[in-house]
């Protein structure tokens, strides 16, 4: 009877109402290093979110830990949804930069070494528990289908993929979408100062529209 009732108690845990994001106000402008930019905007968005798009110039395993509490609840959302959770959950387009003749190779004979190379200098091996916890939360995120990660790279010129914004989607559909200059890490959220814009699908549908299309265009 008590292993009855500790499996109940464990599935009542995993049993998360719908979140909603029509239930706050959300800010139009916040920016950042002020505390509004997790408390108001990423920490109750990812809590009521059961899909996040993001494309930012910078990412870093760094911004888990910042916005813990918010991907937690996140987390917890899709265990609960099971197989009706959206896969992947997370779509993440980061950029890296090349020169046109490497791109124009990679493209042409499908050698990804060079980029493979660079993106190994950026996930340099963890020295600290946190670093490891942090790297290991991704790891498990893309085993189990909910974090896909996407590199940008310019197929002409010498620039790189700047863009920055995002979009928090519920289980009812609605979304918040923002845009500036914070890219995906601890920095972005917690140290630098960086202003964005926020908008609401029943409030500016054609905005979000715009970014779901250009998101899913990359």
């Amino acid at each position: 009877m008590a292993h009855h009732a500790e499996n109940q108690s464990n599935a009542a845990q995993l049993t998360l109402s719908p979140g909603s994001l029509k239930g706050r106000t959300w800010e139009r402008f916040i920016q950042g290093p002020d505390p509004s930019l997790l408390e108001d905007l990423y920490i109750p968005a990812l809590g009521e979110a059961i899909r996040y798009d993001r494309c930012c110039s910078y990412f870093s395993s760094s911004v888990l830990a910042a916005a813990a509490r918010g991907f937690a609840r996140f987390i917890e959302r899709l265990e609960a949804l099971r197989d009706k959770a959206p896969l992947p959950a997370v779509r993440l387009i980061v950029n890296e930069e090349l020169t046109e003749e490497d791109v124009r190779a990679m493209m042409e004979t499908g050698d990804t070494s060079k980029l493979e190379a660079l993106l190994r200098k950026r996930l340099k091996s963890p020295k600290e528990l946190l670093e490891k916890e942090r790297l290991g939360m991704l790891g498990w995120m893309v085993k189990r289908g909910f974090l896909e990660v996407r590199v940008g790279v310019m197929r002409r010129g010498q620039g790189i993929v700047h863009a920055k914004y995002g979009i928090v989607r519920d289980e009812a559909g609605d979304s918040v979408v923002f845009s500036g200059s914070g890219n995906e890490s601890s920095h972005g959220l917690q140290s630098n100062y960086e202003m964005l814009e926020v908008s609401t699908s029943w409030q500016d549908p054609e905005r979000l529209h715009k970014y779901s299309q250009e998101i899913d265009s990359l």
